[in-house]
């Protein structure tokens, strides 16, 4: 019988948890495992999710001579590389993908070749079937989500309640039972420190798609909160309002959505309403107009344009997150102070319980990161670690020491209930 073990790592050693830890299923991971149980109805298909196991309750689990898929990301690198050598002294044959594979896949095949079979770049449906059936590439480009092709991601992969009851008790004061779901890919924007692999245009689902998958979690599992894990859903207006004009009328989940502050106007608040938006999260980023200017988060994106957007939001009791960048180019002390007055102007306005803060990390992907490699010699290396490459990025591009920046993410984060960050602690 096929085996077929599709795995999301625990986070590499010293990374902590956060608030949403747990809540959310592994969405591609579910996509792929659904399609090729299509393709492979007598395949023993499983998903192990590291943010519900650690990696050697995985590796325990691995099985003789299956085919593994791992998606990565930069704060799990490590610990997939520990699972796909585990997987390969099983015999297994080893598929990465992910946005950290997508980044750097000649890196990956060069320093890892005899533990890594294949790196798939971008969306990896197609791909991991494809190479079950024999494609013999080591690197395959998939640039370009295939909706109408793919099924409803199965959530009977996981054990979905789990994640539900994970999203309750880390959002006590929220009393929903949510979950998440993508209804489009792609984004028009190349923020400074964005890493996303995603289609050079946006994307979005056929809209009944949507609203088959949004029914299913209603009815079968009494889901009352849709998380969208989608880029911002205001950058294509046209596809927002037919998403919201197929709306039946009988689903009335809340949704907790993306936008920058660009995109929050009194026509997305019309369109908001309709949808039935509880909260937004969005990217505030910096309470520094010149640094703002530097991020390419589109022409009209400052801190005014953010309070703007957020006194909107507000007006109409929609809650937010938002999200803080620190250690933009030119960051200095009297920078990072005015962001922390400025996401307390924010907390008073929108009294938000959820909040976002790192110090900017250059993923590998992203122009901060391509930025980072021309000012510095490329290390010879498949591994490029968030704390010490933020680090670096801290030297070469900021006025203000490291463990500055740090303090400051940790008073900005200390002004919510629930907090995000992407930090190791030693």
């Amino acid at each position: 019988m096929l085996e077929i073990q599709l795995i999301q790592p625990e986070k590499s050693p010293g990374y902590t948890n956060n608030s949403r830890t747990g809540c959310y299923v592994p969405l591609g991971l579910l996509s792929i495992a659904t399609y090729s149980q299509q393709q492979f109805p007598n395949a023993n298909i499983e998903v192990l999710d590291g943010e519900l196991l650690t990696n050697q309750e995985i590796i325990t689990r691995l099985k003789q001579n299956a085919v593994i898929g791992i998606d990565t990301k930069t704060p799990n690198y490590v610990s997939a590389l520990e699972i796909a050598k585990a997987a390969k002294h099983r015999d297994c044959q080893v598929i990465v993908g992910g946005v950290y594979a997508s980044a750097i896949p000649k890196e990956i095949m060069s320093y890892r070749q005899d533990i890594i079979d294949h790196v798939v770049v971008g969306f990896g449906e197609k791909p991991f079937v494809d190479i079950i059936k024999g494609q013999k590439d080591r690197i395959i480009h998939n640039p370009e989500p295939s909706f109408d092709e793919l099924p409803i991601p199965d959530r009977s992969f996981v054990d979905f309640e789990k994640y539900v009851l994970n999203f309750q008790q880390n959002h006590s004061t929220w009393n929903y039972r949510g979950t998440n779901i993508f209804t489009h890919m792609g984004c028009k924007y190349r923020c400074l420190f964005c890493s996303r692999s995603g289609p050079k245009k946006v994307r979005f689902k056929n809209p009944h798609k949507v609203w088959q998958e949004v029914k299913n979690l209603v009815e079968n599992y009494d889901i009352g909160y849709i998380i969208d894990f989608s880029d911002t859903i205001t950058q294509d207006m046209i596809a927002l309002k037919r998403l919201v004009d197929s709306k039946p009328d009988e689903l009335n989940p809340l949704f907790h959505i993306f936008s920058t502050a660009e995109g929050i106007n009194q026509e997305s608040i019309e369109l908001f309403r309709k949808l039935n938006v509880k909260h937004v999260f969005i990217g505030v980023e910096t309470g520094d107009y010149k640094l703002a200017s530097k991020i390419s988060k589109g022409a009209s994106f400052s801190p005014r344009r953010t309070l703007e957007a957020i006194t909107l939001l507000s007006d109409e009791r929609i809650g937010i997150t938002p999200s803080f960048v620190l250690g933009l180019p030119g960051e200095d002390k009297e920078s990072l102070e005015t962001t922390y007055k400025f996401a307390k102007e924010i907390k008073n306005l929108s009294g938000f319980e959820e909040v976002f803060c790192s110090a900017l990390i250059p993923f590998p992907g992203s122009r901060a990161f391509d930025l980072l490699m021309k000012k510095t010699e490329k290390p010879n290396t498949d591994i490029f670690d968030p704390e010490k490459t933020k680090q670096r990025w801290i030297e070469q591009f900021c006025d203000v020491d490291y463990k500055t920046i740090n303090s400051y993410v940790d008073k900005i984060l200390a002004l919510g209930k629930y907090t995000i960050t992407i930090r190791r602690h030693n």
